[in-house]
C-alpha cells in the first residue's frame, strides 16, 4: 500500500446552522413559531417584529373598576372577589377536608404526607412498608392514617388495588350483597375476562344472579379521582384553513395572523454600521436575519404546497369525512410537491388544520392503502377501521363477532383482508377481543 496525499471529490450532506434552523422552524406549530420569533428578536437587535392585524374588536373597559360599588354597603365585598380562579388539585382537595376532622395535628401531618403519595387516579403509589421506612414510625400509625384517607371524598381514594378501590365504593353504598363483595375480593379478574360459565359454577350461582352482580360492579368507578387529573384544554391554532367557496369547491387560507412579520430594524442597522468595531458583529446578526427570513419563506411555501395537494387529493374527505379518506403516504406527497419525505414528516408534526369537517390533526390524513392484490385498492386503512368499528357497534352483545367473521363480512364488501389484519386494526381502535366484548344476557 503506497502512502501519500491524494485529492478526491465527494458529495455529502453537512448540517449547517441555516439547515438546522430551517428544520426547526418547519416543525414549529403556529403558536410555538410566534414564540420562537419573539425570542429571536430579543437576541438579535436588528430583527424587528411587526404584529399582524388579528381583526379583533377592542372592548371599551370602564375607567372605574368598581363602578357598581354604590350598590353595596361599605363593609361588603364586591362579588368579583368571590370568583374562583382555578379548580383545586386532588391533593389540595383532600388536604382541605382534613381541616374538618378532629384528629390530632401529628396524625394529620402523617395523613397529609401520604396524600401526596397518591397518583393521579387516587391510588396509593407506594407500599405501607416503604412509608414506614421513610417516616420512621410504627406500622399501626401508617395503617390508621390510610383509614383516614379512605374516609375522604371521592369514595375510593387511597386504595392500593383495583379490588380495594371498588370495595370501598361498594361498602359506602346502601345496597349490600355478600356475593358482590366475594366477587370483588376474589374473582374480579374472572369477571373482567367474561368467564361467566366458569364463575357461576365456581360460586354455585345462576347466570341471572351473576348478571345482577356484574351490573352492580360495573356501576363502580375504577378511577374515582380521574376528574382531578384532567388537564385544561389547550388552545390550538390551525396552520391553515380549508373552507368552502362560492363555486362549491374549496379555498385555502394560511393562518398568519398570530405570527409576527420579521423585518429589518433599519434605524439600529444604520447606527451600528457607523462603528467599525461593530461591523463583524453586525454582519453576523445580518446573516442570522437573512437565514431566518429564508427559513420562514421555505416553511410557508412547503405548507402552501401541502395544502394545495390535500385539496386535490382528499376532496371527498372534506365533503364526507373519514369514510371517504383516500390512502395517502408521506412519500406520495413528497414526490408530488418535489421535496424530501422527511420534509413532509416534519411539516405535519404537531400541526392541526381546520376543515369543513372540524379541526383535525394534520397527520391523521396520512393513511396507508390496502395490499395491491386487494379489490379495493383505493380503500384506506382508516376507512376499514371505521367499518370494523361499525360492525362491532351493531353486533349482538351476547354473541360478538370474531376477527374471522369480521374479515369474512368485509370480504363480501370487496375488502379482502386477513384475520390478523382485522385483529391489528381492532387493537389500534382499542376494541377488546370478542371474548371480552361478550355481555351476560339471560
Amino acid at each position: 500500500m503506497e502512502l501519500g496525499l491524494y485529492q478526491t471529490q465527494s458529495m455529502k450532506l453537512v448540517m449547517t446552522n441555516e439547515l438546522r434552523q430551517a428544520i426547526t422552524i418547519l416543525q414549529y406549530p403556529t403558536l410555538e413559531l410566534a414564540h420562537f420569533l419573539r425570542q429571536q428578536a430579543l437576541e438579535n437587535p436588528i430583527i424587528e417584529l411587526i404584529e399582524r392585524n388579528t381583526h379583533t374588536e377592542k372592548v371599551d373597559q370602564p375607567t372605574d373598576f368598581d363602578k357598581d360599588a354604590w350598590f353595596y354597603e361599605d363593609d361588603e365585598v364586591h362579588p368579583i372577589y368571590y370568583v374562583k380562579s382555578e379548580d383545586p388539585s386532588l391533593q389540595q382537595y383532600l388536604v382541605g377536608q382534613l381541616a374538618w376532622l378532629e384528629n390530632p395535628d401529628e396524625e394529620k401531618t402523617i395523613v397529609e404526607y401520604m396524600i401526596y403519595c397518591l397518583d393521579e387516579n387516587g391510588y396509593l403509589d407506594c407500599s405501607l412498608e416503604c412509608l414506614q421506612e421513610e417516616l420512621g414510625i410504627e406500622m399501626d400509625r401508617i395503617e390508621k392514617a390510610l383509614e383516614v384517607i379512605q374516609q375522604l371524598e371521592p369514595v375510593g381514594v387511597g386504595a392500593r388495588t383495583l379490588s380495594e378501590c371498588l370495595l370501598l365504593q361498594y361498602k359506602a353504598g346502601e345496597e349490600k350483597s355478600p356475593l358482590v363483595q366475594e366477587i370483588i375480593e376474589n374473582h374480579l379478574q374472572d369477571l373482567a375476562d367474561k368467564k361467566f360459565s366458569q364463575l357461576s359454577k365456581k360460586l354455585n350461582i345462576s347466570l341471572k344472579e351473576l348478571q345482577k352482580a356484574d351490573v352492580i360492579i360495573r356501576s363502580l368507578n375504577p378511577r374515582p379521582c380521574s376528574a382531578f387529573s384532567k388537564q385544561r384544554s389547550e388552545w390550538v391554532e390551525p396552520e391553515f384553513f380549508i373552507e368552502n367557496d362560492e363555486s362549491g369547491g374549496f379555498k385555502i387560507r394560511m393562518n398568519e395572523e398570530l405570527v409576527p412579520e420579521v423585518t429589518l430594524n433599519d434605524r439600529y442597522f444604520r447606527i451600528m454600521k457607523r462603528h467599525s468595531d461593530a461591523r463583524s458583529y453586525l454582519e453576523k446578526q445580518l446573516q442570522k436575519y437573512e437565514w431566518l427570513k429564508r427559513s420562514l419563506e421555505q416553511r410557508r411555501e412547503t405548507l402552501q404546497n401541502l395544502a394545495d395537494f390535500l385539496v386535490q387529493k382528499q376532496r371527498t374527505f372534506f365533503e364526507k369525512g373519514y369514510e371517504a379518506l383516500k390512502p395517502m403516504t408521506l412519500k406520495e406527497v413528497a414526490q408530488a410537491i418535489d421535496v424530501h419525505e422527511s420534509t413532509i414528516s416534519r411539516a405535519v408534526k404537531n400541526k392541526t388544520i381546520q376543515t369543513p369537517k372540524g379541526t383535525i390533526q394534520l397527520k391523521s390524513l396520512f393513511t396507508s392503502k390496502l395490499d395491491k392484490g386487494n379489490h379495493a385498492e383505493e380503500t384506506s386503512s382508516a376507512q376499514v377501521k371505521i367499518k370494523i368499528q361499525r360492525l362491532v357497534e351493531s353486533e349482538k352483545k351476547q354473541k360478538p363477532l370474531s376477527d374471522q367473521k369480521i374479515a369474512d363480512t368485509l370480504k363480501k364488501e370487496g375488502i379482502d383482508i386477513s384475520r390478523r389484519t382485522v385483529a391489528k386494526y381492532r387493537e389500534e381502535l382499542r376494541i377488546p377481543s370478542s371474548s371480552k366484548r361478550k355481555s351476560l344476557i339471560v
